[in-house]
């Protein structure tokens, strides 16, 4: 289990006992978007990293969707 913590607008945001792999993914898909774990990131810059994630997520349902319908 691990705990993660980012910084936006001077505040301190963190969510303890997530899943390791669940950990390593939202890291690893928040530094895609250009959010960063050691330093203070902007507001505008956590909506993109949500909506990137929104996106994808979206697709997925899609195809998901699209996969049932061919059944």
């Amino acid at each position: 289990m691990r705990e993660l913590a980012l910084t936006v607008n001077g505040i301190r945001f963190k969510v303890k006992n997530l899943d390791d792999d669940f950990a390593a993914y939202v890291e690893k898909t928040l530094e895609e978007s250009g959010l960063h774990f050691n330093r203070d990131n902007a507001a505008d810059k956590l909506f993109h990293a949500f909506l990137h994630l929104a996106a994808r997520s979206y697709d997925y349902e899609k195809e998901i969707e699209q996969i049932i319908q061919e059944k």
